[in-house]
């Protein structure tokens, strides 16, 4: 399953997704594998050490974040025109999460990895309740909101649209920037912004003379300048002590800096012409399952420490070989078996999902029609 359509080769409203967005998805996902290479790999840099290792990991630790971003802006552009619920959609994502978060529990189990235990068991049965992946759980509740967000804001006149855009700006990117303090917001608020962002654009557009390339290099600047903000608080701290923990204030999500780097991103690749590609389509179907296999807590604490022994190669001069070999590895190997998944059992209790939720649907629409 993608992240904004209910087929893994159609779109929103059926018709052939496009691939300038897929690749946009693929690139994103794998820089998310890049990002928890090195928050994941628990490496431990000396304070007043400025190796190239370190810079090569702080640098891709950017990454992550602006995949984030950048696939909740994909959501709120394709969705925004949907109209009533989407149960199938719901349905498919929460079984998708239970397979993943079930059986890497089970297959841990025998192997003898860890003990088999009810409470466990119960916990691995509602992997959105206990937040085992909290950008899928998050991005759950925003699917289940999703068809009365799209109505209220379609129902926005294009003042009152910006209006709204502004004031969540404001609360959730201007002031955590400035303050570097939430401002009552969340996760889930900042995504209702994105997603919101992104439908404006769908439904109004945003006028630029800008080429695709232009665009793309533009928030390939911005990267290299908010990371020289990691170096330049780096050097700060040595003589600041307060600021060691300040160190990736700009990579925050809701920063500035990386909203508007996903923002040219996102901008860039929609205005980036390319033919439909379908193998690629279909690759970029399983680039959720990616994030689901290699970030669930036993495979990320397996892979990057006890696999691979990150750790103990910290000053291992050729420790960007071993980076470019392991995310690649992992990004393809996890993207196989995802795919494996969708074949193999996805695409058996697809028909009946969707039975179900047409019935479901069907007695729900009348919510979204009323007064119409």
């Amino acid at each position: 399953m993608t992240l904004t359509d209910d087929h893994p080769a159609k779109g929103e409203g059926g018709a052939d997704r496009q691939s300038n967005f897929e690749l946009l998805r693929i690139i994103a996902m794998m820089l998310v594998v890049a990002g928890h290479f090195g928050s994941h790999s628990g490496f431990d840099f000396p304070a007043n050490e400025f190796s190239f290792n370190r810079r090569w990991i702080e640098f891709f630790e950017i990454g992550g974040n602006i995949s984030v971003n950048v696939l909740v802006l994909l959501s709120g552009y394709f969705r925004i025109q949907s109209q009533g619920p989407k149960t199938a959609k719901l349905i498919q994502l929460w079984l998708q999460l239970f397979f993943y978060s079930m059986g890497i529990y089970l297959t841990f189990v025998v192997a003898g990895k860890d003990p088999l235990s009810i409470g466990e068991i119960i916990r691995r049965a509602l992997p959105v309740s206990f937040m085992q992946w909290w950008f899928a759980s998050t991005y759950l509740v925003l699917t289940l909101f999703s068809p009365y967000l799209n109505r209220l804001l379609r129902s926005f006149s294009h003042r009152q649209y910006l209006g709204f855009l502004t004031l969540s700006f404001f609360c959730c990117s201007l002031m955590p920037t400035l303050t570097g303090q939430a401002f009552e917001s969340n996760h889930l608020t900042w995504f209702i912004f994105l997603y919101a962002l992104a439908g404006y654009i769908r439904l109004y557009g945003i006028r630029t003379r800008l080429s695709a390339g232009t665009l793309i290099g533009l928030s390939v600047i911005c990267i290299f300048l908010t990371f020289s903000s990691v170096l330049l608080l780096e050097t700060l701290s040595l003589r600041f002590a307060f600021l060691q923990n300040k160190i990736f204030y700009f990579y925050d999500i809701q920063r500035i800096p990386l909203l508007i780097i996903s923002l040219l991103l996102f901008l860039g690749f929609s205005q980036l012409r390319m033919k439909t590609h379908r193998k690629l389509n279909q690759f970029a179907a399983a680039m959720f399952g990616v994030y689901l296999i290699h970030d669930h807590e036993y495979i990320r604490y397996y892979l990057w420490l006890d696999l691979f022994h990150n750790m103990d190669h910290a000053q291992d001069p050729l420790l960007f070989v071993r980076f470019v070999g392991e995310v690649l590895g992992v990004f393809f190997s996890c993207a196989l078996i995802e795919l494996v998944r969708i074949h193999l059992v996805e695409n058996h209790y697809l028909p009946v999902v969707h039975r179900a939720a047409t019935r479901i649907d069907q007695k729900m629409a009348s919510l979204f029609h009323q007064g119409v």
